[in-house]
């Protein structure tokens, strides 16, 4: 059920040949390079987005890339020294930890067990902690000067600042202290310039004051990040490996006794507090200054499976589902509609029937004054357009809240509507750029507080006595196991075949595939073409609001942005990373 991966994508269809489309996991093998080219290097996993700019604004746009999906070259028929089929446990790379889980949560699949519940609870916390942490070092260390000008921090007054805040250590010396690192990091940021200094672009809204919390704030959310840090080396998690995820359930020596829930309690404790009363007020300022990006940026159709659930009455967390925005007649007050999402229907097209223009894009053929790209040494795919049925599906945080409150899980709900209402917003404006920075802080807050309800369980399950936390069980010799993740970006999905006790095929699909991708051969735009229709340019050396658009779908990847001005007659090319 997995495709072939370590060879590379497949060369350019002839126009007419019958396109191909193929169920998530089938086999495939090709061949193709791009032709050698001086202009741009690239690094192995590298998307290239390129827009067309008609009087300042995105008239249209093609999203495409190459990239390496090589579990099979590592896995494929492997046997270890007992002679049974050779897993690994970590794929070392983006969302590193949620392709450990999805890979136990196939192979668990595969031999039909569910671990017990407490091992469900530990590894709900884990993976909770691990969201939170993901969502505060994209806000904060990867993306805040998408939003917040480090040349406004430094003309704001400290004591007004002061005011803003919410940390009682956040006095006006605090925030003078903070201008003072601040000036300092912009010399050193000034020494080595580059196309990412935006300075006083006119889309920065919001008083001086404001982007001065917002950088000190981030400052602060290290603090927190390292307290995520020590809570996950509690649980086993961290650089040498992830102990709550083991086949089964928890590696068998994991203590998660008395003192070790102890700890923990105050660590969580901790992080809610800061994800309520800074991070979620953070985004929420963020929303009020950037009303007008309530109108870009929207998606049509939205996936994410059920998770982070503990198999109690009320359902996962998260409940999941293909879903939909649609009118208040349709819909009912959420605006938006929601339908079960199946594997079965999940395929990937991978030489879409594009027009020539459009296939000279994708496959990044340039023309007399374009840029041409260079990939290093190595085997890399072109993107495919994942489809689940006919839709291109927008993955991530903003899926996975807009299906708990279309599904009408109370605490979403709940969570949403304070957050639009302090904004001042209405629920149509969460299908956005800014929905999606909004749905980041929503979503820590919710796992914040379920990661204290989970520690509680946890804790009731131990009050008898040791509680089971590992489930044996036997693979079968041949059979097909799929495990899905909400990992932090979206939905990731492993799909283990076992032939004759060996791995026959290992395959995965990453949230970027879905965010990233290109249209389809019936014209449908993949969800960043979509989303980036109609943003406005101000000024295309410093396409901030391109940047914003691009890393609210995916804060992790590299990516280029090819921007054709046609008022200008010129073409430039802008990092996103």
């Amino acid at each position: 059920m997995s495709r072939k991966i370590s060879a590379i994508a497949s060369a350019a269809r002839p126009m007419g040949e019958p396109m191909v489309q193929e169920p998530f996991g089938s086999v495939r093998e090709s061949s193709d390079r791009l032709r050698p080219c001086q202009d741009i290097p690239c690094p192995g996993n590298t998307f290239v987005t390129r827009v067309r700019l008609v009087d300042g604004r995105v008239d249209e746009a093609w999203s495409t890339g190459r990239m390496m999906r090589n579990m099979n070259a590592l896995l494929r028929g492997g046997l270890d020294a007992q002679g049974r089929p050779q897993f690994a446990h970590q794929a070392h790379c983006l969302c590193n930890d949620g392709h450990a889980l999805a890979a136990i949560r196939a192979l668990e699949d595969l031999a039909g067990v569910v671990p017990p519940p407490g091992a469900l609870l530990a590894r709900n916390i884990v993976q909770a902690l691990r969201c939170i942490q993901e969502h505060l070092l994209h806000v904060y260390q990867f993306h805040l000067s998408d939003w917040a000008s480090l040349e406004s921090a430094l003309r704001a007054d400290p004591a007004r600042a002061a005011r803003l805040a919410r940390l009682p250590q956040q006095d006006a010396g605090y925030f003078r202290r903070a201008q003072d690192r601040f000036r300092a990091l912009a010399g050193e940021r000034e020494a080595h310039a580059s196309g990412g200094n935006f300075g006083g672009h006119p889309d920065y809204c919001g008083h001086d004051e404001l982007h001065l919390l917002l950088h000190a704030n981030s400052l602060e959310s290290l603090k927190t990040g390292s307290m995520l840090n020590t809570a996950l080396g509690l649980l086993g998690c961290g650089p040498e490996g992830f102990r709550a995820y083991q086949l089964g359930g928890l590696a068998e020596d994991m203590d998660l006794g008395a003192g070790v829930r102890d700890q923990l309690r105050g660590l969580l404790a901790d992080c809610l507090s800061f994800v309520r009363n800074v991070f979620l007020t953070d985004v929420e300022r963020l929303g009020q200054a950037y009303a007008h990006w309530a109108k870009l940026g929207a998606g049509s159709t939205f996936l994410a499976w059920g998770d982070f659930d503990c198999h109690r009455e009320d359902g996962p967390l998260f409940p999941g589902g293909i879903v939909v925005p649609g009118s208040p007649k349709q819909c009912g007050h959420g605006l938006w509609a929601t339908r079960p999402p199946s594997l079965e229907k999940i395929l990937e097209e991978r030489e879409p029937e594009w027009s020539e223009e459009n296939r000279n894009r994708y496959r990044l053929r340039p023309g007399d004054d374009d840029p041409s790209f260079l990939w290093g040494n190595g085997e890399f795919f072109w993107l495919p357009a994942p489809r689940h049925g006919d839709d291109a599906c927008e993955v991530g945080p903003l899926a996975r809240v807009m299906g708990g409150w279309s599904l009408g899980r109370t605490e979403v709900s709940q969570a949403i509507s304070k957050t639009i209402n302090t904004c001042g917003l209405t629920p149509t404006t969460m299908n956005s750029t800014l929905g999606r920075v909004l749905s980041r802080g929503i979503e820590s807050s919710l796992l914040a507080q379920a990661a204290l309800e989970w520690l509680d369980d946890l804790e009731g399950l131990s009050a008898g006595g040791p509680a089971a936390m590992r489930t044996d069980l036997i693979l079968p010799a041949s059979g097909v196991g799929a495990g899905r993740v909400e990992a932090p970006r979206g939905t990731l999905i492993h799909t283990i075949r076992l032939e004759k006790n060996r791995i026959a095929d290992h395959d995965y699909l990453i949230p970027s595939l879905w965010n990233f991708s290109p249209r389809d051969s019936q014209g449908g735009r993949g969800p960043l073409e979509r989303a980036l229709l109609g943003v406005p340019v101000a000024d295309p050396d410093h396409p901030l609001e391109l940047l914003r658009t691009v890393h609210e779908l995916d804060p992790c990847n590299a990516c280029l942005i090819v921007i054709e001005d046609c008022s200008a007659g010129r073409t430039i090319v802008a990092n996103a990373k």
